[in-house]
């Protein structure tokens, strides 16, 4: 596939769906170049591996020399320094979802969509589709155990698309799985009601001939698939989940084993709270290869689940010391964290699970405050941080509200900056414990200091 630019500039380039698109580029030939701030971020690592070494800050002087489009995270906006310099000197300007939507034109594109579990899911999707190969697969980490390999001529893409400011409805899609459909980015939804209006007009835009599968046992997901399947008769709608009047029902068998409908398909999931995105991305990946949901193939593609060894970031191990495991987790929701809290409670029922969190954009915070309250108490201990410093500029008014709710809730203290979150930390961890850095902020580095601190 001929893309349109060979000389690629990318601002944020340390996010995690900006990174991954920068290896891609850089992975199929393109010189690629980007900027972002000075703090550490997971994808320091893979960046730094395929030879980009970001520009600190966004100065336009960055962007001095000769360069075919920049393309830049949605975070920032248009006013930004180095944006303004690309637009005076006529440098076509892209944000990463209207990259990505040009990408979509050009080959078949599905996407993973929801309010939480769109990354995990398209991992494992990328999991199963990857030993066949022939395709781009975009989203917001990177698999544990695989190094990618973008090829130059794709015949399809895989996604992960985001609700966002209605980021996925730039997208020529044709095919889609959706997850979850729930309250979130108050900053651009003004209610509930806003967000299943965006979902359903991401249905509307499907492609004629398509597919549309969803979680029915998530009241929002069902909702929207049952739009789907009012309204847009040319697709191939299909639901899943343990309600069993979905199209592939979840029966729960010996173990952690799962048998998929009426169809001789198990799947052997080691906690019940992936159970959803297993079969999710079985389906996906089946739909995509066979252009329908084929037994046979269902049956071939579920082993290989049992080899998916996770995704950098989504409760990540990190190490151990003294008896201590240490893990990074990017839930910044409260369905995410309760998911990920009982996910940890499952496989380590008789631990003490100490939660170092970091709220993502205050109007979130606020907006959901008893929510997230109510989530957080599913850990035994919990050092709150400051609020995460956005690019989207969501500026913070009352940095302890969530904490004067937890206070009296659990064993909960709040830490003003890293080094004395580290210390409150270290304070408590006893053997035997687990520690998990959560949020979507830049707290997993904590991990690194926690770790040497025990050397």
């Amino acid at each position: 596939m001929n893309l349109p630019f060979r000389r690629i500039y990318l601002v944020g380039i340390k996010g995690s769906g900006m990174a991954r698109l920068a290896l891609l580029l850089a992975n199929v030939g393109c010189r690629v170049g980007g900027c972002d701030g000075k703090e550490d971020f997971f994808t320091g690592r893979s960046l730094a591996e395929s030879g980009i070494v970001p520009d600190v800050g966004f100065d336009r002087s960055n962007l001095e020399g000769q360069w075919d489009a920049v393309i830049h995270s949605a975070a920032y906006p248009s006013s930004t320094d180095i944006l303004v310099y690309a637009k005076e000197r006529d440098i076509p300007l892209y944000s990463y979802p209207e990259f990505l939507a040009l990408l979509s034109t050009l080959r078949p594109t599905y996407l993973v969509i929801g309010t939480h579990g769109k990354t995990t899911t398209s991992a494992m999707s990328d999991h199963l589709l990857g030993e066949e190969g022939g395709y781009w697969a975009v989203y917001g980490s990177t698999l544990l155990d695989r190094k990618d390999s973008f090829r130059k001529e794709p015949s399809f893409h895989l996604f992960e698309g985001c609700e966002y400011q209605d980021h996925f409805l730039l997208y020529q899609t044709t095919g889609a799985v959706l997850l979850s459909v729930e309250y979130d980015h108050p900053d651009y939804f003004a209610d509930l009601a806003d967000v299943y209006d965006s979902f359903k007009r991401f249905v509307d835009g499907i492609e004629k001939g398509g597919f549309f599968i969803y979680n029915n046992d998530q009241a929002g997901s069902k909702a929207i698939g049952e739009y789907a399947k009012a309204t847009r008769t040319d697709l191939l709608a299909l639901s899943f989940g343990f309600d069993q009047k979905s199209d592939y029902p979840i029966v729960k068998e010996q173990g952690r084993r799962y048998r998929i409908g009426q169809i001789d398909t198990l799947l052997t999931v080691e906690t019940p709270e992936l159970v959803i995105d297993h079969l999710g991305a079985l389906l996906l990946a089946t739909v995509i290869r066979s252009k329908n949901v084929d037994p046979v193939r269902m049956k071939e593609l579920a082993p290989r689940l049992v080899t998916f060894s996770g995704v950098v970031g989504r409760l990540e191990y990190m190490g151990e010391r003294e008896g201590i495991l240490f893990f990074d987790d990017y839930a910044h929701h409260p369905s995410e964290i309760i998911v990920s809290l009982r996910e940890m409670r499952t496989r380590f029922p008789d631990k003490n699970i100490l939660v170092l969190f970091m709220p993502h954009t205050a109007s979130r915070t606020h907006a959901l405050l008893d929510e997230f309250a109510e989530a957080l108490t599913g850990a035994d201990h919990l050092i709150l941080q400051p609020t995460y410093a956005s690019a989207r500029n969501d500026e913070e008014t009352d940095p302890l509200a969530l904490y004067a709710v937890l206070k009296t809730e659990t064993d909960c203290t709040y830490a003003q900056d890293e080094d004395e979150a580290i210390a409150q930390a270290l304070m408590r961890l006893k053997e035997g414990w687990l520690c998990i850095t959560m949020g979507a902020g830049n707290n997993r580095a904590l991990n690194s200091r926690l770790l040497r601190s025990f050397l």
